[in-house]
């Protein structure tokens, strides 16, 4: 019992240190730099250091190191429900929210794109800038190296396949897969069983 209180008290000096550093680097080299050091740092420190600057975490959520963020000078632009999954190296392009509720898994290497920006090609004058929010609703489950594009949204109890490219809504109950992802089955029954 004593080894436990410990090892809370170490991991809460640990953590403490993390967003110090995690400050430190903000405020000397940038956000860039600073994000950069989130790949370093445990799951633990990453949620400490996430939720500090904004983000919306629920209970009893198993986020995984490293994470990368695109786009983000603060992290309100990202809401965990409760009892979900994020794997590791998921990439999340916070320009605009991307709204994640309860009992969600997200495998890893997915990504999910808020945004699009041609930049300085000449293609900027026919496709503006535009961003636009990504919510995937309860229940849902993405599966290893899916990407979800900006203004979709997964509906609940949805399976998304490994290696999906998701550019449009998904009903709730349904499995998609595929580059672009189309319709597989629906996943009614399988939950009511």
């Amino acid at each position: 019992m004593l080894g436990l209180g410990i090892f809370k008290k170490l991991r809460y000096i640990f953590n403490i240190y993390c967003l110090f550093k995690y400050k430190l680097l903000r405020f000397l080299y940038g956000i860039n730099t600073a994000n950069s050091y989130l790949t370093t740092v445990d799951k633990f420190a990453l949620v400490k250091i996430i939720k500090y600057y904004g983000a919306h975490i629920g209970s009893n959520c198993d986020i995984e190191s490293p994470l990368y963020f695109h786009n983000c000078k603060k992290f309100s632009n990202l809401t965990v429900g409760n009892d979900c999954h994020i794997g590791k190296c998921v990439f999340l392009d916070l320009r605009n929210h991307i709204k994640i509720q309860n009992k969600v898994t997200i495998s890893m290497n997915t990504i999910i794109i808020t945004h699009q920006d041609m930049g300085r090609s000449p293609l900027s004058k026919i496709y503006h800038p535009l961003s636009k929010p990504v919510l995937i609703k309860e229940g849902a489950y993405i599966g290893a190296n899916a990407t979800i594009l900006m203004g979709v949204t997964i509906g609940k109890c949805s399976i998304i396949g490994a290696d999906a490219l998701v550019n449009q809504n998904v009903d709730d109950f349904t499995m998609v897969a595929g580059v672009p992802a189309r319709f597989i089955k629906s996943t009614y029954k399988m939950i009511e069983n």
